[in-house]
């Protein structure tokens, strides 16, 4: 699965205006210029999951809200690609964790399932 980088740097720039931080605050946030940033937010360079959870942390936001847009043309246009694999418990899994709108509970979680896989 090939996230889109100019569908992904404009959920950012939209995300991060709506919290009202500037580019630079952004960038201080996380540790990086506020160049960087523009070039996240015009798709000029790739965010890695870990830079993408910092952003999302820095903004006050879930990470699957940065995700949804992209999730969903994936859905549409791909759905074996991404569920084609899954039984339906899983699939039912999956659909109920992008569902979660609070960070917090997100992480206690997954850590919850790491904590019964290991």
């Amino acid at each position: 699965m090939k996230v889109n980088k100019e569908i992904l740097g404009a959920l950012i720039r939209a995300a991060r205006k709506r919290t009202g931080i500037s580019q630079m605050k952004l960038a201080e946030s996380i540790g990086v210029t506020y160049q960087q940033i523009q070039k996240y937010e015009s798709g000029k360079s790739e965010v890695s999951v870990t830079r993408l959870y910092e952003i999302a942390e820095a903004l006050g936001i879930p990470v699957t809200s940065l995700l949804a847009e992209e999730i969903h043309q994936l859905k549409a246009s791909e759905p074996q690609e991404i569920y084609g694999l899954l039984n339906n418990d899983e699939k039912k899994l999956v659909d109920l964790i992008r569902k979660i709108n609070n960070k917090r509970l997100t992480r206690i979680f997954v850590k919850m399932l790491e904590e019964i896989i290991n």
